[in-house]
């Protein structure tokens, strides 16, 4: 079927010179007038649903291609946003962004998984983070030649630093809900309130600090006086496609420097 739109998408002009030249066959065979006329709206109409049901099929063929170079540009975007707009406790700048999809992801079990179509042959690495365009996904902990294995935030062992700006550094963990996460361990001066921003926060090599949650509710631990924040997360688990591997660009300078303090 793709064959033969291709085709005719392809030699539409000689099919559409063939039609038009038995109807203009037939018109001539007509001396009537109003066939004449019915003959001339016929012809408009039809020359002008053919052209645009091929041109329709085959934009509907080229979609992916479409969807593939949008996203390599939306990667590119990213990388120039994040660069210019980090929180202002960012880590470090200097990141890219690898695009990768979905092929595969639970949400419903304990230790959930996601895996994806880019490999070592992309330059995808275990321990690099994954975002998408809503948030926080998860990290890279295996990789083949094509695919990369993510052990995303919805996991017994996906909890995370994050923070929010100007009001310390707590850990936000999975409770079991797809949809929500716990901020814990909030220093007693930094009360967090409904609607603060949840920023992820991991080593730079990982991944830049990104939009994660917003605080629902707020409670304070009777023993230490910290704070708990109940937090929605801004990633719907149950429906990921795109995502984005981040890739730390300034790896050596910091690994010089790391090696000196040893």
């Amino acid at each position: 079927m793709q064959q033969l739109i291709l085709f005719i998408s392809k030699y539409r002009n000689i099919l559409l010179f063939i039609a038009l030249l038995l109807l203009a066959l037939v018109r001539h065979s007509l001396k009537n007038p109003v066939s004449e006329h019915h003959l001339n709206k016929t012809l408009s109409s039809a020359s002008a649903e053919f052209q645009n049901f091929t041109s329709n099929w085959k934009h509907y063929w080229s979609l992916d291609e479409v969807n593939e170079e949008l996203t390599r540009e939306n990667s590119a975007l990213k990388a120039s946003l994040f660069q210019n707009s980090y929180p202002s406790f960012a880590q470090s700048t200097g990141y890219s962004f690898i695009p990768a999809k979905a092929i595969e992801y639970s949400y419903k079990k304990l230790n959930n998984y996601i895996l994806i179509d880019a490999g070592r042959l992309k330059g995808v690495q275990e321990g690099m983070g994954v975002i998408s365009s809503k948030g926080w996904i998860g990290t890279v902990t295996e990789t083949t030649k094509s695919f990369a294995f993510v052990t995303p935030f919805i996991h017994s062992k996906g909890a995370i630093g994050a923070r929010i700006k100007n009001k310390g550094l707590g850990e936000l963990v999975w409770q079991g809900d797809p949809n929500k996460g716990m901020l814990t361990d909030l220093q007693r001066e930094f009360k967090p309130v409904k609607g603060d921003s949840i920023y992820s926060f991991t080593r730079a090599v990982v991944a830049p600090p990104i939009l994660t949650g917003i605080v629902t509710t707020v409670s304070q631990n009777q023993e230490d006086l910290s704070w708990n924040a109940q937090v929605d997360l801004t990633v719907d688990f149950s429906n990921i496609d795109w995502l984005y591997v981040c890739k730390f660009n300034r790896s050596f300078e910091l690994d010089s420097l790391t090696a000196k303090l040893e």
